[in-house]
């Protein structure tokens, strides 16, 4: 039944990622991708006649899968007002009624799905905030490279989300019944995991952290000190000092207890856990240091392996050291 059902969350005719891994990924284009994805949306988005439509204002959360995304949504959420900050753990939700991925296509399950149509997508309402902007909040995963080829309107604004890679392997946990960790770790260090190589991702977007539309967000200084990034990414979009007592309000709303609970109480996807399609909560750890908690090590030759990738793809680019190692 969950095969049978899995089979249904995925579009019609995508072709398997073939080149190595455990993992359940479709090819996109040389990009392995989730099954909700379809090579047919991606080619529609980078085609210079799409007719994806961005609109000014848009607000674009960039990040590699497992690196807080759901967190910082709910922050936007919750700085414009919006009801989404109530629900903000529940990424089927947040995704349907807040902000869409636009590579996800419709597969005609509506507000029980994760997708839009194009329609859908174009017809999207932004979000006023006290008369300051008007924005629609858009998620990816995709690297740079690939997100810039999308047609773009003349203002657009990227928050890139980023996470310190051991942290950011708490999702291997969530993949061990696949092969295992050291078998993870192997298709992790190999790109032949969602979305491809995390110092691909990193790389591509990082050689744009000092441009105006691009703003760096880190989990990592989020956790340490909320009130000062939540400001960050207020002046980012547009709302110039905000209150503190504002800010207190979208620390409480988006807090990780308050997410896991909007996560694991919602009954659509109890029922899609129960039934195997899902294996998991989406918010779990929600701390620093999460891989490292769970008793998981990486062996000398896996550091190794880490720190070549470290120096040759983005010590170059001058990004911290102790912002990826141990």
């Amino acid at each position: 039944m969950a095969a049978l059902l899995k089979h249904m969350f995925t579009a019609p005719n995508q072709v398997p990622w073939s080149r190595g891994g455990h993992l359940r990924l479709i090819d996109i284009d040389g990009m392995p991708a989730q099954a909700l994805y379809s090579v047919e949306r991606a080619r529609e988005l980078r085609s210079a006649s799409s007719h994806f439509q961005h609109k000014q204002g848009d607000v674009w959360v960039a990040s590699y899968v497992k690196s807080g995304t759901t967190w910082t949504i709910g922050i936007l959420a919750a700085l414009a007002g919006h009801p989404a900050a109530e629900y903000a753990g529940n990424l089927q939700k947040v995704t349907r009624q807040f902000c869409p991925q636009p590579e996800l296509p419709d597969l005609g399950f509506g507000d029980d799905g994760f997708g839009h149509s194009m329609e859908q997508l174009n017809e999207w309402h932004g979000i006023d905030m006290d008369d300051i902007i008007t924005t629609t909040a858009v998620s990816n995963h995709i690297g740079h490279r690939k997100i810039m080829s999308f047609p773009m309107a003349n203002r657009n604004s990227f928050m890139y989300y980023e996470m310190h890679k051991t942290n950011s392997f708490h999702i291997g946990i969530k993949c061990m019944e696949w092969g295992g960790w050291n078998d993870f770790v192997k298709d992790w260090l190999d790109g032949n995991v969602e979305n491809g190589s995390y110092f691909d991702h990193v790389a591509s977007w990082f050689k744009r952290v000092n441009d105006a539309d691009v703003l760096l967000v880190r989990f990592e200084e989020l956790k340490r000190n909320p009130s000062y990034v939540i400001q960050q990414i207020a002046t980012f979009i547009g709302m110039d000092d905000v209150e503190p007592t504002k800010i207190q309000e979208v620390i409480e709303l988006t807090s990780f207890d308050r997410m896991k609970l909007a996560d694991e109480k919602d009954i659509g996807l109890r029922f899609m856990r129960w039934l195997g399609v899902l294996r998991r909560p989406h918010v779990r750890q929600g701390d620093v240091g999460s891989a490292a908690g769970s008793k998981l090590t990486f062996s000398g030759e896996q550091l190794a392996a880490m720190e070549s990738l470290y120096r040759e793809k983005l010590q170059p680019l001058g990004v911290s050291r102790e912002w990826i190692m141990l």
